[in-house]
């Protein structure tokens, strides 16, 4: 598959999660960034970045919203990075996920084999 053809989300367009978005987009991906703060759509719109509003507290919306894309990169906060990573492995979507959560995201990885998905929890943009 063609790199503008495979099609990911970005959950969270804070200044980490809008960063990954622009350079994957540079990259030729087709990206969406969702987020609740809808003043995101602004600052990414005129990068040719999609956007959607979504509550990561809303487990079923944000499994609904992740079905189309091949690809979710978690950039949620932290308090949220568990449940949110759960949620995207039971929806069977690879993550590579930037949230540096407080609880252990290896215990899900008996969970992402039963789904036959990757993650990568604690991918970091820096050292």
């Amino acid at each position: 598959m063609k790199n503008n053809q495979s099609k990911i989300i970005v959950l969270g367009g804070g200044m980490v999660g809008s960063a990954i978005a622009r350079d994957l987009k540079n990259s030729g991906f087709a990206v969406t960034v969702a987020d609740r703060d809808d003043t995101i759509k602004n600052r990414l719109s005129p990068f040719g970045i999609e956007f959607m509003t979504l509550d990561f507290a809303d487990f079923s919306a944000v499994s609904k919203i992740v079905r189309p894309f091949d690809l979710v990169i978690g950039a949620v906060p932290g308090f949220l990075g568990f449940s949110v990573l759960k949620t995207l492995i039971e929806a069977r979507k690879n993550v590579v996920d930037i949230s540096f959560m407080p609880e252990d995201p290896r215990k899900l990885d008996m969970l992402a084999k039963q789904n036959g998905v990757t993650i990568i929890p604690d991918a970091g943009v820096a050292p």
